[in-house]
Formats: structure tokens, C-alpha cells, sequence
């Protein structure tokens, strides 16, 4: 028998309940007289969560502090009451990231590319396999997997790196404006995704588009200036009748 598809997405024995808990603590980002983020402090637990907020209001580096590109000015960061620091290496492999900017290795085949990532989560050969096909398909790029990603265009290669951040098996996933580029049929089909693979993963969503995370998001966070502004949920829509886009509009305009 060959590998099933439930397996590869599945860890060791004994792993597969890790509980997912991420809390930032007073974690602060500060560039000279800019600070990018102001004493941020909130816990993920599994589920679906939103960033909204305007351009400069700290969503980027909040991501980018989470999967450490960069390091924080002070405050901390848990996973599962543990510092990245001190799980080293075991750390990283819990991140499945996915940057706004399209920086991709445009000499590889779609397929080189994917195999290249996976082998860099340290997903098994068999385990690839299975996962690359699954993940293309998903994404709508199978069909294409031969293809040299230089002659992809900018929604293609959205799709791709969206596929290649959830590879392995990470249990915190970040995608940074993931449907950006993308058109209508593409935005539902990857949020329909963005769904089906957060079963016990956290799934951290920058973006401009309300209508691409409401739906699906356990919490939406509002930032502005690097701080938290607020956080809206369906639970706080029925409670308080105020739709998200009325948040929104209350917070920045």
C-alpha cells in the first residue's frame, strides 16, 4: 500500500495532539523614532484569524516577527509556553509562511520549487508527493507543474507561494495578503482552502479585503500605528449589530 493522504499530514505518534498557543507579549518593533509595533499583546489558539487595518499599521512586521525575520525590540513570543529561542530549530518547523512580496526562484519548474521548499520543511519524498499534488490542485496549478516560474504571472505566483506555505506540517500558517492579484472564482477558491486546511493550525490572514476573511476568520484583529485597536467576531456582530465593515469604518476613517 502507498501512503495515504492522512498520514502526510500528520506527525509522529504522539505529536499530532500539540496543543496550539501563541502568545505575544508586549511585543514591540521600533525602527529609530518608528515604532511598527506598540507593546502588542494577544493569544492564537487554533482557528482562523484576520489583520485589518491601513497600510503601515503593523500587520507585515507582527507576521514577520512571528515567523522570526525579525527580531523584536522587547516583548516575547510563546509557542505552547515556550520561547522560540529555547525550542531552536523545532520552532520553525511549526511555520508555514507565506510573504507579500512575490520573491520566488524564477529559474525552477513549479514542481522543482515545490519539492526544493518541502525539502527544506524536511518533509519525507513519499510525503511530498502526495502533498505537492494536493496542494496544486488546490490551487489550481497542476496542469502547470513543469512550467518554469518565470513565465507565471503575478496570480500564478501568488498561488504558488500560497501552496508552498502550507507544505509540511506546520501548525502556524502566515499569509500575508494571499489573495492579492487574484480574481474573484481564485479569491473564493482560496479562502475555501484557507478553511479546509486550519483544522488544528493557527491561521494568521493579513488583508485588505474584508469580504476574503469574514466569513471564516474565529477573530478579526484591528490595528492601527501598531497597536491593537480592536477585535471583532460574528459573536460580537450579533451582540452588538455592528458589522465588521461599520467597525472598520468607526476605527479608520
Amino acid at each position: 500500500m502507498g501512503i495515504t493522504l492522512e498520514e502526510t499530514w500528520n506527525k509522529t505518534p504522539g505529536e499530532n495532539d500539540t496543543e496550539c498557543i501563541l502568545e505575544l507579549k508586549e511585543l514591540t518593533k521600533q525602527y529609530q523614532s518608528n515604532i511598527a509595533l506598540d507593546h502588542f499583546t494577544y493569544t492564537f489558539t487554533s482557528g482562523i484569524y484576520g489583520l485589518l487595518g491601513p497600510n503601515g499599521a503593523g500587520k507585515s512586521t507582527m507576521m514577520n516577527l512571528i515567523a522570526r525575520n525579525l527580531k523584536p525590540t522587547s516583548g516575547e513570543i510563546l509557542w505552547n509556553g515556550k520561547t522560540p529561542d529555547a525550542l531552536k530549530g523545532k520552532y520553525m518547523e511549526e511555520i508555514g509562511y507565506m510573504p507579500q512580496q512575490q520573491f520566488i526562484y524564477e529559474h525552477m519548474s513549479l514542481l522543482q520549487f515545490m519539492y526544493y521548499m518541502a525539502a527544506l520543511k524536511g518533509l519525507a519524498k513519499k510525503k511530498a508527493k502526495v502533498q505537492i499534488e494536493e496542494l496544486l490542485k488546490k490551487v489550481d496549478l497542476w496542469e502547470k507543474r513543469h512550467c518554469h516560474l518565470g513565465s507565471f504571472s503575478g496570480g500564478m505566483k501568488q498561488r504558488t507561494l500560497i501552496a508552498q506555505a502550507f507544505l509540511g506540517n506546520a501548525h502556524i500558517i502566515i499569509l500575508d495578503e494571499p489573495t492579492a492579484g487574484l480574481d474573484p472564482l481564485q479569491r473564493v477558491a482560496i479562502r475555501k482552502m484557507i478553511q479546509d486546511y486550519a483544522k488544528e493550525r493557527i491561521v494568521i490572514v493579513s488583508t485588505h479585503v474584508i469580504s476574503d476573511i469574514e466569513p471564516i476568520a474565529k477573530e478579526i484583529i484591528m490595528l492601527r500605528k501598531g497597536k491593537l485597536l480592536d477585535i471583532f467576531s460574528l459573536e460580537t456582530e450579533q451582540r452588538e449589530g455592528e458589522t465588521i465593515e461599520d467597525t472598520y469604518i468607526r476605527l479608520f476613517q
